[in-house]
């Protein structure tokens, strides 16, 4: 069953729309689910309004798997330049700015986004929805792994499960070492992986080198190269039951 919402986020002042997966007896089973946030949640289940008509398949994927999980799909910003705004961070430099065809920094409203999530979205899905509350995951891709690695980073305590595909770390790559090295993170989940067929050559070195640094901190971790791998939902969507079943078992 998907429920469809729109919220108004207080933080950015602004709304957006988030489909929620639950599993069909939700309100008779007497159960209480794991919850996992899908950034770029308009390519998590339909295809007809997916990037390049081609879903994430989460729906085919959890029943393949027979995992009882309550998925929660945030659209991204379609305004020029939100999307990069909104799964930033911090603010990108006046070189990588340029790269967008923009005058102005780009970037930086990551927190307040986040903020979002930790103090807005996840109080309400656990109100209103039979949620594990101690059990939150974060998946996104390219630059929506960006913010799903940064939320997994700053809230290691509510985000315990992360799953980052494509990740175009080279964007704040200097600022993630950093952070990694004051985060705790030891007892959580990472999966994480890079195609060798992405659409900018920076993604593989930064990827490489992110994982070198990661290497060590957890271990609940994967790692995963995938020489054909390319830049598309296609392409993630056969690595969605990889890190489903690292998550949640099936």
């Amino acid at each position: 069953m998907i429920i469809q919402e729109e919220m108004y986020i207080r933080s950015l002042k602004r709304t957006r729309k988030i489909d929620i997966y639950v599993p069909d007896d939700y309100q008779t089973s007497k159960k209480r689910y794991p919850v996992l946030i899908i950034n770029d949640g308009q390519n998590a289940f339909f295809d007809e309004q997916s990037y390049i008509g081609k879903s994430w398949g989460f729906l085919q994927a959890v029943k393949q798997l027979n995992i009882d999980v309550i998925l929660v799909a945030i659209y991204c910003n379609f305004e020029l330049l939100k999307r990069e705004d909104e799964y930033g961070p911090w603010m990108m430099n006046q070189d990588l700015s340029r790269e967008y065809g923009t005058h102005r920094l780009v970037g930086g409203e990551g927190n307040a986004y986040v903020t979002f999530l930790t103090t807005q979205l996840k109080p309400y899905l656990d109100q209103n929805f039979p949620t594990k509350i101690d059990d939150y995951g974060i998946v996104g891709s390219s630059m929506g792994a960006l913010i799903s690695f940064y939320a997994f980073l700053k809230y290691p305590t509510i985000f315990k499960k992360c799953a980052i595909l494509s990740t175009a770390f080279w964007i704040y790559e200097e600022e993630f070492v950093n952070l990694l090295k004051v985060s705790s993170i030891s007892h959580n989940m990472l999966y994480m992986d890079v195609g060798g067929q992405e659409d900018d050559k920076r993604y593989i070195p930064s990827n490489e080198h992110l994982k070198e640094c990661i290497e060590g901190k957890l271990q609940n971790y994967q790692y995963h190269f995938f020489p054909n791998g390319k830049h598309s939902e296609y392409d993630w969507s056969q690595r969605v039951p990889l890190f489903l079943e690292m998550f949640y078992g099936g």
